[in-house]
């Protein structure tokens, strides 16, 4: 039986293939938007999903020059409407088995509006909902647990957004050229940031096997990644957890701070709000016993895991999530909570939140 371990150890293979079939996975999205101007994208997601487009909205909107909205699917389909400025929709759903995207797919079809659906198994229920279904191309994954397939769609989403910065002129060919290469030097990091993870961990194992709560904070592209952090650790480590931006943080949750809390800033270094997240760290160092960094930096200190990349801040989203999944892997493992078996095993029979 695969594990969330063996799935993570796949990224840097699953998204080096990405890369190499991109004419097959997006060529149906590259053919439409071709000499059309888009400006404004509505997407569609839920859980992981909507992470990983929170995590890419940044680079999307700054290298493709569009505006980018993301709905929650139930919230879309029982009170929203098409915006009469939107160009594309785009449904994203890893198994496509997302009840709640499946009906907000079906509202949105009422528009005149493009749908396309991003998505990794293409014979899925949504599919049959649209006339063009995008690879994303990571396979299935069996695991409850997305990782891979996370990863994956951040990197699909990234791809989209260089192809819409082709279409609309806004980016060169020596700009795509160098944001294709960027994205392909960060993926060959990825074995490196497993193993520099896996050391981190084992040098915390102890107060990171005992946290009760877990407060990931980030800011700009990385509030999508501490979104995700905060679904994965609930998922499997399965004690409460809040993924916040920094400045949100500060207007109001961190009253809840003692010294047994246990914080984690994601950090990249030379971005603009760096200076004020160290801080904030420095701050919150005073009043609590387990506050960590995660960052793209070099440190020998023992609480903070330095990756030694270089990282376009817009992309580090693809880099700085691998760790969170790994954390919440081995911190789940070494809390003894066994990930194989469900938890409320008739969930999904009594809300329906699934098809089969």
């Amino acid at each position: 039986m695969e594990t969330m371990l063996d799935y993570i150890q796949e990224e840097k293979p699953v998204l080096k293939s990405i890369l190499a079939n991109k004419e097959k996975n997006l060529g149906p999205f590259i053919k439409e938007i071709k000499g059309k101007s888009i400006k404004r994208i509505l997407f569609l997601a839920t859980g992981s999903s909507f992470n990983s487009v929170l995590c890419a909205k940044l680079y999307m909107e700054e290298v493709a020059n569009i505006t980018l909205d993301i709905e929650e699917p139930y919230t879309f389909y029982e009170y929203g409407k098409v915006p009469a400025d939107i160009d594309l929709i785009i449904a994203v759903s890893q198994r496509g088995t997302s009840t709640s995207t499946i009906n907000a797919v079906k509202k949105a079809k009422e528009s005149s509006v493009p749908v396309f659906i991003l998505t990794s198994i293409m014979d899925s229920p949504i599919t049959k909902l649209v006339d063009t279904s995008l690879d994303m191309g990571c396979g299935i994954e069996t695991v409850g647990y997305s990782t891979k397939g996370v990863s994956a769609t951040i990197m699909s989403l990234m791809m989209m957004a260089i192809e819409l910065g082709v279409s609309s002129n806004h980016l060169s060919i020596d700009d795509v050229n160098q944001e294709y290469t960027k994205l392909d030097k960060l993926v060959d990091e990825i074995p490196n940031i497993i193993h520099k993870t896996e050391k981190f961990y084992q040098e915390n194992k102890q107060d990171l096997d005992d946290v009760s709560r877990i407060t990931p904070l980030g800011y700009g592209p990385n509030v999508g990644t501490v979104r995700e952090a905060e679904t994965k650790f609930t998922e499997t480590v399965r004690v409460p957890t809040q993924g916040l931006e920094i400045e949100a943080y500060m207007h109001g949750p961190i009253f809840e701070l003692h010294k047994d809390s246990t914080l984690i800033f994601t950090e990249v270094e030379n971005s603009k709000p760096y200076d004020r997240s160290r801080k904030l760290n420095d701050f919150v160092s005073k009043y609590c016993d387990h506050v960590y960094t995660i960052t793209n930096g070099t440190s020998n200190q023992k609480n903070i895991l330095g990756l030694e990349i270089e990282v376009d801040e817009f992309m580090s989203p693809l880099a700085l999530v691998v760790p969170y999944q790994l954390l919440s892997y081995l911190i789940s493992k070494g809390k003894g909570i066994d990930l194989s078996i469900p938890v409320y095993s008739d969930f999904k029979e009594v809300m329906r939140s699934k098809v089969e």
